[in-house]
């Protein structure tokens, strides 16, 4: 029981990271006016769905624990299911597509920010579920997430970005 204790105690340490993250992010943002700055929109993974993923990831940590407590194969388990799992979770709170005019930013799962030019978009995939597929001139593709907050306003700038697929 102790163990199961302080896998929640660490999940709990993972979601507080990933708030603080989140908020630094925000207050560092150069230049952001959020009163002025009307032609930039933000999306972030919807709340629903960062709220599934932390609610699965714990009884999945806490399932962890316990097999651990048996076998030496459990701790392997728990070894491997828990970075992975802090990532999706860290992932799933900081991912952000910004839309600014015909500039597309969108973070990657390394966590890094990339930027696409919407006027060099060649074609839209729905191919795996969930996600969207950009395709640009020059070969590059970006991967977005389909539940994303104000999805519609991003979806609008994809059709409006039309004329070249």
């Amino acid at each position: 029981m102790e163990q199961v204790l302080s896998i929640a105690m660490l999940a709990l340490a993972i979601a507080l990271l990933a708030v603080l993250m989140r908020a630094y992010s925000r207050l560092s943002e150069p230049g952001y006016d959020p009163e002025g700055d009307t032609g930039r929109s933000v999306h972030e993974i919807a709340i629903p769905v960062r709220v599934a993923i932390a609610l699965v990831t714990l009884p999945v940590l806490i399932r962890a624990a316990e097999v651990a407590q048996g076998s030496s194969q459990g701790v392997v388990l728990g070894i491997v299911l828990l970075p992975a799992l802090a990532w999706i979770n860290a992932f799933a709170w900081q991912f952000r597509a910004t839309l600014s005019g015909d500039d597309l930013t969108v973070m990657a799962p390394n966590f890094r920010v990339h930027r696409y030019d919407l006027s060099r978009l060649v074609e839209v995939q729905d191919a795996v579920p969930g996600t969207l597929c950009l395709r640009f001139q020059g070969g590059e593709a970006c991967w977005l997430l389909k539940y994303l907050s104000g999805r519609n306003i991003l979806r609008q700038a994809l059709t409006e970005a039309q004329p070249y697929y």
